[in-house]
């Protein structure tokens, strides 16, 4: 819930705004980009912080270094201040995604993985709901970044408490970990992390497309109305985040490599609906692809350990949220270009390409582990 709560506050309070801060429009973009990049320098050093802090430790401080950037949102009346701002959020979400991650892929079961990402979407939706309150009452955008710090700092104390809860698995998360540095290049020759990283940039990536283009898509290609195609996008939010809590479920008579494969499947299928049909059927495609990506990423991420053993799961956990990351910062603005070089129409073939590459590569782990363990 902490790392979901700011992710969409930003899109929801620019367009107030930008009016106090006397910015382009797209300078959002800028601090999204702030944020992204912090993100990936996060991820990228949460093994090596880990393993000094502890995984509790490193959770509560990062749970309140987004408290420190959102509550500086709420008072900065500079834009640079508000880049300033925006490096403790991005770190703080960098971290909190790959420690918390790691420690529920070794220490804990694949419906806790799934309720934990399930529980990411009730913040992200959590988030814009607030502000939209605060600001339908004509409060100040600030307001609801002080309303969302607040919850966060109260979510800090939740966490303190919490503290002897994790040094019960301090012994369990440690086994079979040492002190080496695991580099990008001693990753990546692992067998099966290439196309481990290569998932995760192509899915997330989606998932992007699908928030910043799919009403785009329905407005320009399918002729649907404003409010129409906003709804049918907000449908496909509701389901992923409904179909990770029945994930959470479905894991207790269902393995994640199958989980994995019939999600993909129903992704594709989702996405076939989306291109092909028309009316009401594109409210079935929309809820579709939502169910189908919900249990991918956190399937991934619970299968890290699995597929590549205990000992590095931490660094190749890093390197996957961090490439998650850049997939969501470069692929949304660079199809983007191409949708207005040419047509909108190519939304569900982009989507399509990737699914293919995404259900490509986790054939190919799979089988690879399939051989290793022969």
């Amino acid at each position: 819930m902490s790392l979901g709560l700011p992710d969409s506050l930003l899109g929801v309070a620019w367009p107030e705004m930008v009016g106090e801060y006397h910015v382009a429009y797209s300078a959002a973009g800028i601090i999204s980009m702030t944020i992204s990049i912090c993100t990936v320098i996060a991820s990228l050093q949460t093994a090596r912080i880990t393993r000094t802090m502890g995984t509790g430790k490193l959770v509560l401080g990062s749970v309140l270094l987004t408290a420190i950037g959102l509550i500086g949102f709420a008072f900065t009346q500079n834009f640079y201040l508000l880049i300033l701002a925006a490096l403790p959020l991005g770190l703080g979400a960098g971290a909190i995604d790959t420690s918390l991650n790691d420690y529920v892929a070794v220490n804990l079961k694949p419906h806790h993985m799934n309720w934990l990402h399930a529980f990411w979407g009730v913040g992200a939706t959590m988030g814009p709901m607030i502000m939209g309150v605060v600001l339908n009452n004509h409060y100040s955008w600030r307001n609801g970044y002080m309303i969302i710090g607040g919850i966060q700092l109260m979510l800090v104390i939740i966490l303190f408490f919490s503290l002897p809860l994790w040094k019960q698995n301090k012994q369990k998360a440690s086994k079979e970990s040492d002190d080496r540095t695991t580099s990008f290049g001693t990753v990546i020759k692992q067998k099966g992390v290439f196309y481990a990283l290569l998932s995760f940039f192509f899915y997330v990536g989606l998932e992007g497309i699908i928030f910043l283009w799919g009403s785009s898509y329905l407005i320009e290609v399918k002729s649907l109305s404003v409010g129409t195609a906003s709804f049918i996008v907000s449908l496909f939010f509701a389901s992923l985040t409904i179909g990770r809590m029945i994930s959470g479920f479905i894991t207790f008579w269902l393995s994640n490599q199958k989980l994995l494969l019939y999600s993909e499947i129903a992704l594709l299928l989702g996405i076939f609906i989306v291109a092909f049909g028309a009316g009401s059927v594109l409210f079935a495609g929309f809820v579709l692809m939502g169910l189908g990506c919900a249990a991918i990423y956190p399937t991934m991420m619970n299968e890290t350990p699995r597929r590549f053993g205990e000992r590095n799961s931490s660094s190749i956990i890093g390197f996957q949220v961090a490439l998650g990351s850049v997939g969501i910062m470069v692929l949304p603005p660079f199809i983007g270009v191409i949708f207005q070089r040419f047509t909108m129409s190519l939304f569900p073939v982009f989507l399509l390409v990737f699914a293919f590459i995404l259900l490509g590569a986790t054939l190919v782990i799979d089988k690879g582990r399939t051989a290793t363990n022969a």
